[in-house]
């Protein structure tokens, strides 16, 4: 996942929780990404690998995990 992207995430999308980490929807993200890259799942599942975002779940899906919460993680 490019440091652009992670920056204009943090940035503009996502909110800080108490434990410093920023959160966004899926939804929130793939609505914002989907004109940039239909690549976004794949981006996401290679950045969990390298911990640098964190969600539940194997995979996810537009529609049925809109509200899968995804943290990146600092």
């Amino acid at each position: 996942m490019s440091q652009n992207i992670l920056e204009k995430w943090r940035k503009t999308k996502g909110r800080k929780g108490d434990d410093g980490n920023v959160r966004v929807t899926f939804r929130q993200l793939f609505e914002t990404y989907v004109t940039i890259s239909n690549k976004l799942v794949g981006i996401l599942l290679r950045a969990r690998k390298y911990g640098l975002v964190q969600f539940e779940g194997e995979m996810l899906w537009q529609g049925k995990d809109d509200n899968v919460i995804i943290t990146l993680l600092e």
